[in-house]
């Protein structure tokens, strides 16, 4: 097969959430078919050194697709251009976004439809062109996948889709996150200057991810706890972190409060493995990456009881409404005066996580691209 890849998240140095998925499947389908031939597509110059494997084509075309009407012109004309130039036999695309001038069959994953639920969170441009765009997408798909069981059936209800058509590719973790030595969760902490055990929320802070709620949720754990753990944010802020910034400077705890800002995937997975337990209590999540990293760092888990969350958290982590910080804090205070309660938690997790990995993904979606081909032939 001659496989072509929207490879437009694959950002150097800015992967995230589908450039990470992307980058990590692609990996595996590139070592274990050699001998098919995969096309990856990129809006700007590909990084050197990613994916020279001998069976990869690299291409780039103007433009940079970072607006609706630039996703557009890219996805419309830039793409078809370079699928007929390769002959390729199929189009897949991770983002979920699809051309409407192929010829060949095309394979899309959507990891969610958050700007559904949460319109409010998303720039009004951006809102207009997944509206508009979206069931279009759809309607041009040959096959379709997301990430959770969740997910598919949101997909399915929104679209009026029958679920059993939609595939569901799990994430997986990356190797960087693993257990930590008592030793070196020390030496974490004295880097950061962090003199307490600590809860630890990972990730970009903007409103879908609740922080406004995880400061006030730790306000309340301090004023019923007499433990002084400190709260980490690790990670940058993304757009409209107004309203986190004034919960923060007025936060009476605010010395025991540290925003790392942008940090390197091998600090986040040390800072995260040094944690007393993660705390992520975001209103929507496709899927929710950071509770599957922190049943590999071996921590437990405070999450929402809301979207995927409770279906990759299983039972290693305590739900709570992401909509009332009480019920946050009250869980981070039965964590803090509870060791048993995390030491289940962890065993838990441990188990859990055997569901979610990176080789079962990769050999099911390129399955599912082989039956995707295969039926378009037929039909």
């Amino acid at each position: 097969m001659r496989i072509a890849i929207n490879c437009r998240m694959l950002i150097p140095d800015k992967l995230e959430g589908i450039g990470w998925f992307t980058y990590e499947l692609l990996k595996r389908m590139i070592r274990d078919h050699p001998g098919d031939t995969f096309i990856l597509l990129f809006d700007r110059k590909p990084p050197d050194g990613l994916f020279e494997d001998p069976n990869v084509i690299k291409l780039h075309s103007f433009p940079q697709a970072r607006h609706p009407l630039l996703f557009k012109w890219w996805l419309d004309y830039s793409v078809p251009a370079m699928l007929k130039k390769q002959n390729a036999d199929i189009f897949v695309s991770p983002d979920g976004f699809n051309s409407g001038r192929l010829n060949i069959p095309s394979y899309l994953i959507i990891h969610d439809i958050a700007w559904h639920h949460y319109p409010e969170f998303i720039k009004p441009g951006h809102l207009r062109y997944y509206r508009k765009n979206t069931p279009k997408f759809l309607s041009r798909a040959n096959g379709l996948g997301t990430v959770s069981e969740f997910s598919k059936m949101d997909i399915a209800e929104k679209y009026d889709l029958n679920p059993s058509e939609i595939d569901v590719i799990y994430n997986g973790c990356r190797t960087i996150f693993k257990p930590l030595y008592e030793a070196e969760k020390q030496l974490v902490r004295k880097e950061w200057g962090i003199k307490q055990p600590y809860f630890i929320f990972t990730g970009s802070i903007h409103p879908r991810k609740n922080g406004v709620n995880l400061l006030r949720a730790y306000h309340h754990f301090r004023l019923r706890s007499h433990q002084t753990h400190s709260l980490v944010f690790a990670g940058r802020k993304a757009w409209e972190a107004e309203l986190f910034e004034k919960e923060l400077s007025n936060s009476p705890f605010r010395k025991q409060i540290l925003v790392t800002g942008y940090i390197e995937d091998e600090q986040m997975a040390r800072l995260l493995g040094a944690a007393e337990a993660l705390v992520y209590p975001s209103l929507f999540e496709g899927f929710g990456v950071p509770l599957l990293e922190a049943m590999n760092v071996e921590i437990p888990i405070v999450t929402s009881n809301v979207s995927s969350l409770p279906e990759v958290a299983g039972n290693a982590a305590l739900l709570t409404d992401p909509k009332n910080p009480q019920d946050i804090g009250t869980a981070m205070f039965k964590l803090a005066k509870t060791p048993e309660l995390r030491e289940q938690l962890v065993e838990n997790g441990k188990k859990q996580r055997l569901k979610f990995n990176w080789d079962r993904s990769a050999a099911k979606l390129y399955e599912r691209i082989e039956q995707t081909l295969l039926k378009s032939k037929r039909e």
